[in-house]
């Protein structure tokens, strides 16, 4: 995978108003809405899915954290039975997430490539009121609430020194090597640096691989009901070369993007993260 840290993209936050302010220039998330207290659990099978976790558990709401939502969206498609081996359910009604940084302690940098430590973080269940499955219909079955979103954007938030450096943007990688301590890559303007055949080919082996790929946009991008400066989830691929057809998920759960060719990815995307488990 192509590594060009000058030209990597930090992406978020995805807002849905046409204002465009923060480091990145292009944000967009989507305003959260807040309900009443409800019973929680972990895990639940919602109507229509067949499993317990699952992209569709993931409402990207008030804060512009596309970045970290669509890894974790990718890391529940790909590897679901990390998510249950990270977050460990303490007595007191705690849970205690494993997560990483850099061997030396510091957090993950764009381009690095040395070894990872785990790190543990304490969720005491008081999330934000602008998280992810914030509303208050989001998440829940029957009156009762699934938080595993919202435990893993706390714990992520807290190694990185609170809400706050999560809120306005990111880099999708940086959050993937958060998440499952290998390091991340990245190509920066696909369908500059390669052709149609040579990308299909490099999807299909991530996807062989198991790996996470997260689609990132730039500001005005030109179609398909895509989002300037937002981070979407990869959710398939189908045909061949560079008539092939990718699929992506929009962390929000709503506002589906259309099927993109990846001969019409010029203007349209401008970096796909790469991460591995």
């Amino acid at each position: 995978m192509a590594l060009t840290f000058d030209n990597a993209r930090f992406h978020g936050p995805a807002k849905r108003s046409v204002q465009r302010h923060g480091p990145a220039g292009f944000e967009a998330h989507k305003p959260g809405a807040t309900g009443g207290a409800v019973a929680t659990a972990l895990y639940l099978t919602e109507p229509g899915d067949t499993v317990a976790i699952s992209p569709n558990d993931l409402h990207q709401d008030g804060l512009g954290d596309c970045f970290l939502i669509s890894s974790i969206g990718e890391l529940a498609m790909t590897h679901a039975s990390s998510i249950t081996n990270m977050i460990k359910v303490n007595a007191n009604g705690t849970e205690t997430v494993t997560l990483y940084e850099e061997a030396s302690g510091a957090l993950p940098t764009p381009g690095y490539t040395g070894a990872f430590k785990a790190v543990t973080e304490v969720v005491n269940n008081v999330f934000n009121a602008n998280s992810v499955n914030s509303a208050a219909g989001q998440d829940v079955v029957n009156g009762v609430k699934e938080t595993w979103p919202q435990v893993i954007e706390q714990a992520v938030a807290q190694l990185n020194g609170g809400i706050s450096a999560i809120a306005n943007g990111g880099y999708p990688f940086v959050a993937m090597e958060e998440l499952t301590g290998k390091a991340a890559t990245w190509i920066y303007n696909p369908a500059s640096t390669m052709t149609g055949a040579q990308l299909f080919s490099t999807l299909s082996a991530d996807v062989k691989a198991g790996d996470m790929l997260t689609f990132d946009t730039p500001s005005n991008p030109s179609g398909f009901n895509l989002v300037g400066g937002h981070c979407y989830m990869f959710d398939g691929m189908t045909g061949s070369g560079s008539s092939a057809t990718v699929t992506l998920l929009n962390p929000w759960g709503t506002d589906e993007p259309g099927k993109i060719q990846l001969s019409q990815l010029a203007g349209n995307i401008c970096q796909i993260d790469v991460g591995h488990y």
